[in-house]
């Protein structure tokens, strides 16, 4: 098994700040845990001092049956978690996830992803803000992401009244986030085309 596919990495915010997580459900059945995932997690949380919306979140799932939850933990987490597992499968993957963080702190992903985050986190609050104004269910997710592809796709909305929530810099990210964007893709079609 390559280190590539040992647990997903993805990012996401906590506390407004991108972070990369893995769900911790993903960690247990890798590290092999003898525990049941629901004990072993609140354990590992009560036992280890974790704080929620700082080193993990829960994002409840609906499934065919009734509502799981999951805790999307920071890869931090990660690794204590898999060091107290003391197996070989915990070492694995504290070190994977260590390679995880270097990759992240690459300058021009590192900059890409913070840009992309603040264009979601605009694109989020117009979402909302168009929500409030058109009277629309708070949990009608679907209209949601709609408004934020268009907001992320099209640029600032051409309608000014929602503006007071976002960073007077929102074109300029805009801007900076296709530069990079374009750079990346730019150097990825270069680099093909050589072999």
């Amino acid at each position: 098994m390559t280190n590539s596919n040992l647990i997903p990495v993805f990012n996401g915010l906590i506390a407004n700040q991108p972070v990369q997580l893995c769900n911790a459900r993903e960690l247990h059945t890798f590290v092999e845990s003898k525990r049941q995932y629901g004990d072993w997690i609140k354990d590992r949380i009560s036992d280890y001092g974790f704080v929620q919306d700082e080193d993990y979140i829960i994002v409840t799932q609906r499934t065919n049956g009734r509502p799981r939850k999951e805790y999307h933990i920071t890869l931090d987490m990660g690794k204590e978690l898999a060091m107290v597992e003391r197996n070989e499968k915990g070492r694995q993957v504290r070190k994977y996830f260590i390679e995880c963080e270097r990759r992240a702190l690459q300058p021009q992903d590192n900059e890409l992803l913070q840009l992309l985050m603040r264009i979601y986190c605009y694109g989020t609050q117009y979402a909302d803000y168009q929500r409030a104004a058109l009277g629309t269910a708070h949990n009608d997710f679907i209209g949601k992401s709609k408004l934020i592809g268009e907001f992320c796709t099209e640029g600032e909305p051409a309608q000014k009244g929602f503006l007071f929530v976002f960073s007077p810099n929102i074109e300029k990210d805009l801007q900076q986030a296709r530069e990079i964007i374009n750079r990346h893709v730019h150097a990825q079609h270069k680099t093909r085309s050589e072999f």
